[in-house]
């Protein structure tokens, strides 16, 4: 049998044989190079893949691993490789980023544009707070003036005393009729306000013509910049013109040109009214009834107005565009009380 040939127990058994005559052991067969791996490497394929059985059945010098390698190849080394470069490359970008940070605060900027701009806020800051205590000190002396009634800053109480409305501010606001009146109406309105230019053109007329020298009617400002954008300026203009002795002609102009407002309309209306443009146009530019404006609008939240338009009639309250019969009603009640 070749020396390559695979064997099986069976043949290893059948080639003992019986004894020999003189009694003597047979003498163990003398191993042959090579057939012992062979045998070997018979045994072990009954148990692996024949290919890796054949190749470990090769004759071949045996190569130790390394003294202190690591299972796995090279795959450990490259990944170790790998981490040291990452933390390499973020070392560096750490430093490049610190090395163009400080070129940056190195650099001279250029400051001045930014003090200049800082300089004209804080003297328009300043021009507004002069503006400001010139307000604070009219409205400082009208609270000391007055009789304390509805003057009180931060309560919105409703007042029956007409004192209250009429304070030291509106002796000078628009009015018609005598001052001794029996019953004295104080409206606070607003030029832009649409219910306002109702009564303005069609219950006020009625009141002036029925009752005559028995009322007093005084015109205070309320306007509602928040939602009229011209009612302020228009409310200053007014002023202007009342300065001038046409207060009323002004007036009706405005309430029947409310869509169109604007200064330079204001400025047209003074003309048409014949006052002294110059004159008008100063105090309108001005803003120097600005004052004037605010008090109207404290004294009436002071009194219990939150919309236009609002009355006072001998200190009892009545809200909204009323129709002339509900104020007819209220003005006989009083003149009644009177005689």
């Amino acid at each position: 049998m070749a020396e390559n040939e695979e064997r099986g127990p069976e043949d290893e058994d059948a080639s003992e044989g019986p004894p020999s005559p003189g009694g003597e052991a047979p003498k163990p067969p003398k191993a042959v190079p090579g057939v012992e791996r062979a045998v070997e490497a018979t045994v072990d394929d009954r148990n692996t893949d024949a290919p890796a059985a054949a190749a470990q059945a090769q004759p071949g010098p045996v190569v130790e691993p390394p003294v202190g390698a690591r299972p796995g190849g090279r795959r450990p080394y490259a990944l170790t490789a790998a981490i040291f470069a990452g933390v390499l490359l973020f070392a560096v970008a750490l430093f490049m980023a610190g090395f163009w940070a400080n070129s940056l605060l190195d650099e001279d900027v250029d400051l001045k544009p930014i003090e200049d701009r800082l300089a004209a806020l804080d003297e328009r800051m300043g021009e507004i707070d002069e503006r400001t205590g010139e307000i604070e000190d009219t409205l400082s002396g009208v609270v000391a003036g007055g009789d304390g009634e509805g003057e009180s800053e931060g309560e919105d109480e409703v007042t029956t005393s007409p004192a209250a409305a009429v304070s030291a501010a509106s002796d000078d606001d628009p009015s018609w009729g005598p001052e001794d009146a029996a019953v004295t109406i104080v409206e606070f309105s607003d030029f832009q306000c649409p219910f306002c230019a109702r009564f303005a053109m069609g219950t006020m007329p009625q009141i002036r013509e029925a009752y005559g020298d028995r009322v007093r009617f005084i015109y205070r400002d309320f306007p509602l910049p928040a939602i009229h954008q011209f009612a302020q300026k228009a409310a200053e203009a007014a002023q202007c013109a009342h300065e001038q002795g046409a207060f009323w002609e002004y007036h009706d102009l405005l309430f029947a040109n409310q869509n169109a407002l604007s200064v330079d309309d204001l400025k047209r209306y003074a003309q048409e009214v014949d006052l002294d443009s110059g004159d008008f146009d100063e105090c309108l530019d001005s803003g120097k009834n600005t004052p004037e404006v605010l008090l109207d609008l404290r004294d009436g939240r002071s009194a219990g107005v939150t919309g236009t338009p609002g009355f006072l009639i001998n200190g009892l309250f009545l809200k909204g565009a009323q129709p002339f019969e509900q104020f007819q009603q209220v003005i006989d009640q009083l003149l009644a009380l009177e005689q």
